[in-house]
């Protein structure tokens, strides 16, 4: 099969210039116009359509993903697509969901092929918490006390060793703890009152202790555990109140020699090839970083390293193939603000449902994100020259729209 897994490198440009990409989510509009403008011919899968693809100028066609969440099925049929369109030579999975389930179900899929993936060690490793911390350890990245566990009474046991404010996130990151990524809690009472019985839908938690301070994002790219992009950047605001939500307003910073060791060590350690995301958290009082987790793929607010001029997508099909690049490490700059504007104001929305805002506090919120907006110039979904997909995206925040549309 093509991709990382090549022994012999060959040419991206041996694949042809169509290229699927699978995941219909707010990064798969930067990364189709950027291709789009390289002058490749872009398909995009339709899933549930949370980017709005299909108004999107640089989208040529939509596939039609089956209605199923078992992978087993969703990979079947998405290798009989591709059986039967051979002009597709590379595709390229976004979302999470595809590419952790890409290796289970590879022989379901045609073998003449690019497949855009990180090498398959760094990303059994990055999907698995508990063996990442271990690695991490390993390689000299700080990280805060944790403990997987897998059952109710080892969940006991972790809460009363780590100590509370802790925090307590899944092992499986595309399955989240009700409508939260991870759970903050502060006391026993918090705990006590989150967990009254293990959550059937997971086979293991990671619970460990909480730091308070601003999240740091390092996008990279890495060929064979060299690092060849990294790009800083410092989240200022996100979609939920406890900050555990997805970043709506971040800024770029300068990338500290701290941040670039760590980041050099874990890539070398993983032997990483291909694109991706670190994500760390700083703690206020003490400066320390803690490693929150390495995302082997695109990042969710990878407009930002396209406004930046990154180059993440074609580099990250030129690794794929094989093609060797120089390498010289390329540092994105610092002091760029950008901003999510729909993904902040719905936030708005379910904090304010949830009764985790009062309308007042909604109003002022959505004031500021709209000024926010407006004075910045990069939008993780909004261009001028493609508006489309960002004003239907703001239209099905509006109740009822979304059935009109």
């Amino acid at each position: 099969m093509s991709g990382t897994q090549n022994t012999m490198p060959v040419r991206a440009d041996n694949f042809g210039k169509t290229v699927l990409l699978l995941g219909n989510y707010r990064p798969a509009l930067t990364v189709a116009r950027v291709l789009s403008s390289d002058g490749y011919n872009v398909l995009v899968s339709r899933d549930a359509d949370a980017g709005a693809a299909r108004y999107s100028r640089a989208v040529a066609e939509i596939w039609e993903t089956p209605d199923t969440d078992d992978p087993k099925r969703l990979f079947s049929e998405l290798g009989q697509f591709l059986k039967s369109r051979p002009d597709i030579g590379i595709v390229f999975p976004l979302m999470e969901s595809y590419v952790r389930a890409f290796h289970a179900h590879a022989d379901k899929l045609p073998e003449d092929r690019l497949y855009v993936m990180p090498n398959k060690t760094a990303l059994t490793i990055c999907f698995d918490k508990a063996r990442l911390l271990e690695i991490a350890e390993t390689a000299g990245a700080p990280s805060a006390p944790a403990v997987s566990v897998s059952s109710t009474a080892h969940l006991d046991k972790a809460v009363e060793e780590i100590g509370f404010p802790l925090v307590i996130k899944p092992n499986d990151s595309t399955i989240w703890l009700g409508k939260r990524k991870a759970l903050i809690l502060d006391d026993l009472d918090a705990f006590q009152s989150a967990f009254p019985s293990w959550p059937d839908e997971h086979n293991a938690l990671i619970v460990q202790g909480c730091m308070v301070g601003p999240r740091i994002n390092l996008y990279f790219a890495a060929q064979n555990g060299k690092a060849l992009r990294y790009l800083s950047v410092q989240i200022g605001d996100t979609d939920m109140p406890d900050g555990t939500g997805l970043a709506t307003e971040a800024e770029t910073i300068e990338l500290t020699p701290e941040v670039r060791a760590i980041g050099d060590a874990l890539l070398a350690e993983l032997g990483y090839h291909g694109v991706g995301a670190l994500q760390f958290l700083r703690d206020s009082e003490t400066e320390a970083l803690n490693l929150l987790e390495i995302n082997p793929r695109i990042g969710g607010n990878h407009a930002i390293t396209a406004h930046c001029g990154m180059g993440l997508e074609g580099l990250a099909i030129r690794l794929a193939a094989g093609e060797q690049q120089a390498n010289d490490l390329r540092v994105g700059p610092a002091g760029i603000p950008y901003a999510w504007t729909t993904g902040a104001l719905r936030g708005i929305g379910m904090s304010l449902r949830n009764k985790e805002l009062t309308t007042t506090q909604a109003l002022l919120q959505a004031l500021s994100v709209l000024w926010f907006g407006l004075k910045t110039r990069c939008h993780i979904t909004f261009v001028w020259s493609d508006p489309a997909p960002t004003f239907v995206l703001l239209a099905r925040l509006v109740p009822g729209m979304k059935r009109l549309l």
